[in-house]
């Protein structure tokens, strides 16, 4: 199977100058299920993910991060507000993924401003954003999209966002 490899350029805030940037990975769904792809893109991951999500309850998403974690993979978890009440095998599977030395979760805390990422960066390397919510419907059965990029200038935005975020209490 031929790999379709598309280039784009991000201009670099600071310097002005034209980075290459590789499309790793972009679907829509309900045609594609996101929920796989994301599994797939966190499983790839070798030394550190930091993760933003408005919601996460995606059971399958929830056990690729508990995974990584157990291959020794740093995981950062910014989350808008408290969870939700959750079922049990959910509440578990995020009560192991917590209970790593390696995991840690942070729960904003001021109602604004309004955090509804849903993106996240793996080694430094790849950053993810789409528009559904990780939960399985969002990203299964409703009209919504993903990419990914392995883009050095991208990943450098998202974490310059994240540091921010995840430095608010």
């Amino acid at each position: 199977m031929k790999r379709l490899v598309l280039i784009i350029s991000l201009m670099s805030p600071t310097s002005g100058a034209a980075a290459p940037c590789e499309l790793v990975r972009q679907a829509y769904a309900p045609a594609e299920n996101l929920e796989a792809i994301d599994v797939a893109l966190i499983g790839r991951a070798r030394s550190r993910i930091d993760f933003a999500a408005y919601v996460l309850t995606s059971l399958p998403i929830v056990a690729a991060l508990d995974a990584a974690a157990a291959r020794g993979v740093t995981i950062r978890l910014y989350r808008d507000g408290a969870d939700i009440r959750m079922p049990r095998l959910l509440a578990d599977a995020y009560d192991r993924l917590a209970a790593r030395i390696n995991v840690e979760i942070r729960y904003k805390g001021a109602p604004a401003p309004f955090m509804h990422l849903k993106a996240y960066a793996i080694d430094d390397e790849i950053v993810r954003e789409g528009a559904g919510n990780f939960t399985h419907s969002g990203l299964v059965r409703q009209d919504n999209s993903l990419i990914a990029l392995r883009c050095k200038a991208a990943v450098k935005r998202f974490q310059k966002q994240f540091e921010e975020m995840w430095s608010r209490r």
